[in-house]
């Protein structure tokens, strides 16, 4: 075997192909690359990649769900077994997996699940819907409008700007935000509008609600973009109000230390790709995570002016502080370190009422909830996590 390889690696240098070409393909599927969000995805998905010997793309439907089809469909044709990537256009799931299974892949997604399709759902002992990981955008919405609101000493006159409506990390971050919104008798939310995830209709949005509702105290931004263009819009009217957003992006770090954006939830998408990258990697080389790991939640890091410092100098540098091999359940079957927060989804309550009518969990999940999964992998996961996101 190993004369075989030298004798194919020896023939590809001399048509002029590297040793890297030989080496296993590994597609990242995203909505769009031109922005900092992905481009931090790009950076920790390329460094996973590299650790562990793949060779690596990133690929864009720009929003388009014929797009993301096509471009699953070229990448399986043309032998690409490990895939993972953001599901904005969730219904497409399904489709993606079954063009998976086809072709003998797996498959990580991020962000977007589709409520009836857990990923036992695609065959008990079928792994091409490997894992599904996600941040809890409830918890993290909750925990950046309590921000906000303790920041105004608990009563005042707040504004909402949303994402999309019905896109699920919009309804999960507005869910987190009623549930702060109900523990502050204080706190009266005078509008909540859509802002598109983007700066531009934001900042819009926020010049129209200054001039109707002049008595504003405080600005919710559903992201980050949402809360540039909110902050953008405020300065121009000669005002200073706290604005808080969710993604963790550069410049709004760089905002908070100037003290313009009272605070942002981190996601830390360099580790959150690394880590969806690593994952479809273990189960290609016949990782079988658990029932109840096959949907998780992945920690978020609160980012103010008390730990902005910490947090930009951990990912300071061209070279992650990530040991992406030690992630691995199959490089490392004893001592594995997910270094972030992981824990299993209770997926009833994640996806509560856009569960469909009549839909009934696979047995083998429902089992291992019944048992206790959830409280025994976050016991797990917590005991191996070492190496630390500072917080």
């Amino acid at each position: 075997m190993r004369k075989l390889l030298a004798c194919l690696l020896a023939t590809a240098a001399l048509s002029g192909m590297s040793a890297a070409a030989w080496a296993e393909d590994v597609l990242s599927e995203v909505s769009t690359i031109e922005n900092e969000y992905f481009n931090n995805w790009d950076q920790g998905a390329k460094q996973a990649a590299e650790a562990l010997g793949l060779n690596y793309q990133l690929l864009a439907d720009k929003g388009d769900a014929a797009k993301q089809i096509e471009i699953y469909e070229a990448q399986f044709a043309r032998g690409v077994k490990i895939t993972f990537g953001e599901n904005l256009n969730a219904s497409n799931l399904k489709q993606i997996i079954e063009k998976a299974k086809k072709a003998g892949a797996v498959h990580v997604g991020v962000w977007e699940s589709l409520p009836g399709f857990h990923p036992l759902d695609a065959g008990a002992d079928n792994y091409a819907f490997a894992t599904f990981f996600t941040p809890d955008d409830v918890q993290s919405g909750y925990r950046m409008a309590k921000l906000l609101f303790d920041k105004i000493g608990g009563k005042g006159n707040v504004v909402h700007i949303t994402g999309f409506p019905g896109a699920p990390p919009d309804v999960a971050r507005t869910a987190g935000f009623d549930k702060a919104l109900a523990e502050y008798p204080g706190i009266k939310l005078v509008a909540r509008q859509p802002g598109k995830w983007n700066q531009n209709d934001s900042r819009k949005v926020m010049e129209d609600l200054l001039v109707a509702h002049p008595d504003i105290n405080a600005v919710f931004g559903q992201n980050d973009s949402i809360a540039l263009g909110a902050m953008q819009a405020v300065e121009d009217a000669g005002l200073n109000l706290p604005i808080v957003g969710l993604d963790g992006n550069k410049e709004t770090l760089d905002l908070i230390k100037e003290g313009r954006i009272l605070g942002t939830m981190a996601f830390t998408p360099q580790w959150q790709a690394g880590y969806a990258l690593v994952r479809a990697y273990d189960v290609s080389k016949g990782f079988k995570p658990s029932p109840c790991e096959r949907m998780m939640y992945t920690g978020a890091t609160q980012i103010t002016a008390a730990n902005v410092d910490t947090y930009q100098k951990f990912l300071s540098g061209d070279k992650l502080p990530f040991d992406w091999k030690k992630m691995s359940r199959v490089l490392h079957p004893n001592d594995w370190d997910p270094q972030n927060v992981v824990w299993p989804i209770d997926v009833a309550n994640y996806w509560g009422k856009s569960t469909p009518a009549g839909y009934t969990f696979p047995k083998a999940y429902q089992e291992a909830l019944d048992s206790g999964c959830v409280e025994k992998l976050k016991t797990e996961y917590e005991t191996h996590y070492k190496q630390r996101i500072p917080d």
